[in-house]
């Protein structure tokens, strides 16, 4: 199911107003790809609601989670949508975590991403998110290395949270990267009050549907 040729959402299209992060644990590959289709189901055919721009299926290459990625124009559309379909009204629906783009950078353009890694950081308060996310981008993740297409750090709405939706050309590129000094430089930029690493696994996009 999964196809490397399907291509990533565009995280910087300027209509976005939202994008709904969902990360669920499923602990097989069957129940990855069972999730993926009931996640893209209702959009088959293409139609997608009114204020929704895209929508992302990524399973990671551990066959444990499904990361959905949902680009929308506005919180207020999602919710509308959410309220159409009775959807708030399911007890078992996991609440995505909503970011906006903060900033990114493209490092290796021309390069065609397969691999996404994305891990999160939480922090406390929105000026931790910024200065978190300056601290990497403009620091070790701000230095082209070999395979690492781009980064863009997300920050949630809550002001808890700071994604880094990093784009890779392949897992032996992103593998290089773990063994190379640049994590090392990545934690000391990190090493500040009130941010803690999370971690993030690696996925591949298995869906998608755009508007």
């Amino acid at each position: 199911m999964t196809s490397p040729t399907l291509p990533f959402p565009d995280v910087s299209r300027p209509d976005c107003g939202i994008v709904l992060v969902t990360p669920l644990y499923v602990g097989s590959a069957q129940a990855q790809q069972a999730e993926a289709e009931r996640v893209m189901a209702p959009y088959r055919e293409g139609r997608l609601p009114d204020g929704m721009l895209s929508l992302s299926v990524f399973t990671c290459t551990q066959s444990e989670n499904v990361l959905t990625y949902a680009q929308w124009v506005s919180d207020q559309h999602y919710r509308k949508h959410v309220r159409s379909t009775g959807a708030d009204q399911d007890p078992d629906a996991t609440e995505p975590v909503r970011y906006r783009l903060h900033r990114g950078r493209l490092l290796e353009p021309g390069s065609v991403p397969t691999l996404l890694v994305p891990p999160v950081f939480d922090v406390d308060g929105r000026e931790r998110q910024r200065r978190a996310a300056d601290s990497l981008l403009d620091g070790p993740l701000g230095i082209p290395f070999p395979g690492l297409v781009s980064s863009h750090f997300h920050i949630s709405v809550d002001g808890t949270r700071v994604l880094n939706w990093a784009h890779w050309v392949d897992e032996e590129a992103h593998e290089r990267f773990m063994q190379s000094t640049r994590p090392k430089e990545c934690f000391d930029a990190l090493t500040m009050p009130g941010v803690r690493g999370i971690g993030g696994k690696r996925y591949r996009l298995t869906a998608s549907t755009v508007r």
